[in-house]
């Protein structure tokens, strides 16, 4: 009875209440959590002494379970307002795959004169093939290398960042059939349900981890449904968002909280997605403003997804030696990747209705 007196302020809450979709933080905060995974990757693959310790301040788990946070709250939304399900799927397609695509063809074609393989056909072989096919399925586990390139490197794949796509192209996926368990079902159970399960995949992953020493289960931990915990921590953040808003100081104050105590005292995972979310959406949403980010294009995405052949690229060559040098050389050309990847393919493919060229034209 008191979770149905619960879910039922929850329901009345989020009939009510509105989202304003201007003045929110979403892209400035996108562009943070993939620059941290670009500095933090710098540091564990160049090992510029400046950077030491910077694990202290950033830490790339978080922002990618920030990254699945967002998708939860934006993903159920855009759901919410396509009209249908076909309408749905290409907004999504249109926003990822052109860009993801980019990335993958031309990594393999210009990486030729970055291989030990100087023959032509040693290098544009099966493997080659392989490494395409492969990753634009985004199963990149399969074929995370192209022929003779990066051998000398700390680790050879072409793009250990892409990872993350393949589980947000099935959050893709899962978002019409979780909306149907909703029409069908208490919304609020289902979302308690699918929170629990992934909970308890990840802990009996981590419990396998423990039990075998193989690193696999860590590897599978990473994957779904384990990651569903944050995305649909991000989606009840959106179906309940006036309690939310109205209830911030509190829900904020036992989520520092819960992050605090998991980070040193003791493990409460079963809490960190949720209390992760909390912190997220209201610095996106109800924080004051930062400024219209948007107006400059969507770079998080081009920065996430060019960082890694770029810092592969530059170690290759020994362009780290003057590690400011370096480091320079990294963030310019990452920066240039994006912007260009930006306003010369995925902006393209976007409808004129899409929050970002909106933003841009204000």
């Amino acid at each position: 009875m008191a979770l149905k007196g619960i879910n039922k302020v929850l329901e009345e809450s989020y009939l009510h209440g509105q989202i304003n979709a201007k003045g929110n933080n979403f892209d400035i905060i996108r562009l943070l959590l993939a620059m941290t995974v670009a500095i933090v990757h710098l540091s564990y693959l160049s090992n510029i002494s400046f950077l030491s310790g910077i694990d202290l301040f950033l830490n790339s788990e978080v922002a990618v379970d920030s990254f699945f946070v967002i998708s939860g709250f934006l993903i159920f939304r855009s759901f919410e307002s396509s009209k249908s399900i076909g309408n749905y799927t290409r907004k999504r397609l249109r926003r990822i795959f052109p860009g993801y695509i980019t990335v993958i063809l031309l990594c393999s074609i210009f990486l030729y004169f970055a291989s030990s393989r100087t023959d032509f056909f040693d290098y544009f072989n099966l493997e080659f093939l392989k490494y395409i096919f492969f990753n634009i399925l985004t199963l990149n586990f399969f074929a995370p290398t192209l022929p003779g390139v990066f051998e000398n490197n700390q680790i050879q794949a072409v793009n250990g960042a892409l990872w993350t796509i393949k589980i947000e192209v099935m959050f893709y996926m899962v978002v019409p059939f979780i909306s149907y368990m909703f029409l069908k079902s208490n919304r609020l159970y289902v979302i308690i349900a699918i929170y629990v399960i992934a909970i308890m995949y990840s802990y009996g992953m981590i419990y396998l981890n423990v039990k075998t020493g193989s690193g696999l289960f860590l590897t599978l931990e990473r994957q779904l449904p384990g990651q569903l915990a944050f995305f649909i921590s991000g989606a009840a953040t959106y179906y309940y968002y006036s309690y939310f808003y109205e209830n911030k100081t509190v829900l904020i104050i036992l989520a520092v909280t819960v992050l605090v105590i998991n980070s040193y005292i003791a493990d409460i995972y079963l809490f960190y997605p949720f209390a992760l979310a909390i912190i997220v959406i209201f610095f996106a949403t109800i924080f004051r403003c930062l400024g219209n980010f948007g107006k400059y294009g969507d770079l998080s995405f081009g920065v996430y997804i060019w960082h890694f052949p770029i810092l592969q690229f530059l170690l290759s060559n020994d362009l780290f030696t003057n590690q400011v040098v370096g480091l320079g050389l990294f963030l310019v050309c990452t920066f240039i990747a994006s912007y260009l990847s930006w306003h010369l393919v995925e902006k393209r493919y976007l409808y004129v209705s899409s929050h970002y060229l909106v933003s841009e034209k204000k």
